[in-house]
């Protein structure tokens, strides 16, 4: 089987890489809370104005500077938390500035007079920003800390003063319906956590599926070399690259000898067990076989069709190229397939020559491969490029190596 000369130049292929974010800064973690306290101060200095409750001047002023200055440290020291821990950071702000909400918010409702609703809305709305941000553990602890910093809030007003204690059956009810919802809240981020760990597995999973099918894609079924597409775009890339760079590479051709003969004499399943034993030995003897990977160099043998494999060999010259060639060779030669089937490959060499079509390059390997065919089989042939006389191109030419 000869090497058509076409070879498809313009090489393109897909690859499935991990689409990796940047971590977000630690100090994102700030920006939800920090909005829950310009919204409720807000509100609560809009019912103060309007008569609904009552704090002492002097008291709301602690209470703002205590806010500024609490919620200050926190923003300096997520400022300086390390780049690569800024995911973690970010969930770790996230719960101290919310436990910080909960706790001023108490220390609003036991200095405010009358701050009824308002409150319950402080620790729901603190709750409900840390959702997202923190994990179902976490959250759960800062229900707790809620409903708990409500019910001190309650126990120290009615403590404190000698007014009736009418109204204590409704703020106790109000504060069971809170910690029932903040309840909620904790089961439903669990369940939120859950599905999305699970989505991550499965996100994953369908990661590895893909990866397998790319390289099942590139693979020959039977002799899990590389296909013809596959190797042949590896050889567009190698010709770029030795265009760019000027360093050199080479191919060697093998074709299985009297193949068609030993299919008619033993059957096609014998004759895939030979080509399977070749493509496995000849990955031994040219070692570093896996994978194609331009940057470092690696060799890969690639399945043409039939009985006849190509050899890609990067930062390899024809003498290294040829000795590649004869251990192969050697390799099917001294050790009969399935212990009694004797089978040998010829081969035929070419190293690159910068500018030189992949067209020319490969019809230099195949002419070589077929006079080692015409020499007797079982040898290998190098196909050499020389200046014609009259000093015209280059054209292929033939100079017979063992």
């Amino acid at each position: 089987m000869a090497v058509e000369p076409q070879v498809r130049e313009d090489h393109q292929k897909l690859y499935f890489v991990e689409d990796r974010q940047a971590p977000s800064p630690a100090w994102r973690g700030l920006l939800p809370i920090s909005a829950f306290y310009f919204a409720w101060i807000g509100l609560a200095w809009l019912s103060s104005l309007y008569g609904r409750t009552t704090i002492d001047l002097a008291a709301g002023i602690l209470l703002l500077g205590g806010i500024g200055v609490t919620n200050g440290l926190l923003a300096i020291l997520s400022l300086a938390a390390p780049r690569d821990t800024a995911d973690s950071g970010h969930s770790a702000v996230a719960t101290a500035q919310t436990g910080l909400a909960i706790a001023w918010t108490t220390v609003y409702a036991v200095l405010a007079d009358g701050p009824g609703e308002l409150v319950l809305g402080m620790y729901l709305t603190a709750v409900l920003v840390a959702f997202s941000c923190v994990s179902s553990m976490r959250l759960r602890l800062l229900g707790f800390a809620a409903a708990g910093g409500y019910a001190m809030s309650l126990a120290v007003r009615y403590l404190s003063t000698t007014e009736a204690t009418s109204s204590l059956a409704g703020d106790a009810l109000q504060a069971i319906s809170v910690a029932l919802m903040i309840a909620v809240l904790g089961r439903r981020a669990r369940q939120t956590e859950a599905t999305n760990h699970n989505l991550t597995r499965r996100v994953d999973q369908l990661q590895q599926e893909v990866e397998r099918v790319s390289r099942s894609a590139e693979r020959d079924f039977l002799t899990k070399s590389f296909n013809r597409q596959y190797i042949m775009d590896a050889l567009v890339r190698e010709k770029a690259r030795a265009d760019r760079t000027g360093r050199s590479f080479s191919v060697v051709i093998f074709d299985l000898d009297r193949f068609k003969s030993l299919n008619d004499t033993h059957g096609h399943l014998v004759g895939d067990r030979v080509l399977a034993a070749f493509a496995q030995r000849a990955k031994r003897a040219l070692r570093s076989m896996d994978a194609i990977n331009p940057t470092r160099f690696r060799r890969a043998l690639g399945r043409l069709g039939g009985e006849e494999f190509i050899a890609v060999l990067p930062g390899t010259e024809v003498g290294g190229a040829l000795r590649c060639a004869e251990r192969v060779r050697e390799s099917m030669a001294s050790e009969p397939v399935d212990g009694e089937l004797s089978i040998t490959v010829s081969a035929g060499v070419a190293e690159y020559r910068r500018g030189e079509a992949l067209a020319e390059f490969l019809t230099r390997a195949d002419q070589a491969l077929y006079a080692a065919k015409r020499g007797g089989r079982n040898r290998v042939r190098v196909g050499v490029i020389k200046t014609t006389p009259d000093g015209g191109g280059q054209k292929p030419k033939l100079r017979i190596i063992r």
